[in-house]
């Protein structure tokens, strides 16, 4: 009896050992599957990296090759003929005789005339002969800038006011500006147009004689 269930055992165990090595063996076979598909796709992957790179460096070969083409045909090209240099720009205005000087500004036309030869020494009144030279300003701008802003402008030198009766010398330059600006508009510029300032002793010239001006700016000169 003894016998019987010790045979009984040993089959047992030895049914349960092979059931092992066929789930052992199955287990495995589903591993090498798996690794040979994973393989499979990195190849597939490698391939089509492969193609890409190939793709990508036929491209840069093709552009080297028509840079060398382009650099060799500006080699060969003729050189342009040379641009004849642009005739110099007409006067903005007539010329008003040797006691105004004209010049640009970026959008503005600037009349410059000297406070000598519109006023004595610290006066604001215009002289006699000052009405000349502002007759023919005011003419010309009448004539080629009709409508535009005016702004005129006084400026000094730096020496201190002793003898008239203005404060400084910023009211001296408004009134200079300011009479100047009145005998435009009584010679046809409309009052509209005219704007007044003084900027004294603020924006100096090489000489106390250049510094002493009027300045009467067409605005937007250029539109």
């Amino acid at each position: 009896m003894l016998g019987k269930l010790n045979g009984s055992v040993v089959s047992s165990a030895a049914v349960l050992a092979a059931g092992l090595t066929l789930v052992g063996c199955d287990g495995a076979k589903k591993e090498v599957s798996l690794l040979k598909e994973e393989n499979a796709q990195l190849t597939m992957q490698l391939d089509e990296t492969r193609t890409a790179l190939d793709g990508e460096m036929q491209e840069r070969r093709r552009l080297e090759q028509e840079l060398a083409n382009a650099k060799k045909a500006a080699e060969e090209m003729p050189a342009a003929p040379a641009v004849a240099e642009a005739a110099p720009e007409s006067a903005p205005m007539a010329d008003l005789g040797p006691d105004v000087t004209v010049e640009k500004r970026d959008d503005m036309i600037v009349l410059t005339i000297s406070s000598d030869v519109l006023f004595d020494s610290g006066e604001a009144t215009l002289k006699s002969s000052a009405k000349k030279t502002l007759d023919k300003v005011v003419s010309e701008i009448n004539k080629k800038f009709p409508g535009k802003q005016v702004r005129v402008a006084g400026f000094t030198d730096q020496d201190p006011i002793r003898s008239s009766g203005y404060k400084t010398n910023y009211h001296l330059g408004f009134d200079r500006a300011f009479n100047v600006s009145q005998y435009l508009e009584s010679k046809g510029l409309g009052k509209e147009r005219l704007e007044r300032l003084s900027f004294g002793p603020e924006q100096l010239k090489k000489s106390k004689k250049e510094s002493r001006r009027v300045e009467i700016a067409i605005v937007d000169a250029n539109d």
